[in-house]
């Protein structure tokens, strides 16, 4: 049961994310930004998916040999 509450955390957070960049897509005046939003959301959405389900990310390489 755990699994689908991490996956709705995710989701959720996602969807604000994804929801707000369709209020503002047509006002996005250059195709180079409109690429840098989509590629801050898909970020954000792979530094939540790692930190819901492994932790916080480590702040050194090496810190994650600990693990």
């Amino acid at each position: 049961m755990e699994k689908h509450i991490i996956a709705e955390s995710i989701l959720k957070a996602v969807k604000s994310e994804v929801l707000e960049f369709i209020d503002e897509e047509s006002k996005i005046p250059s195709a180079i930004e409109y690429e840098q939003r989509v590629m801050d959301i898909a970020l954000k959405f792979a530094s939540e998916l790692i930190q819901q389900s492994r932790g916080d990310l480590p702040k050194s390489r090496n810190d994650k040999k600990k693990l």
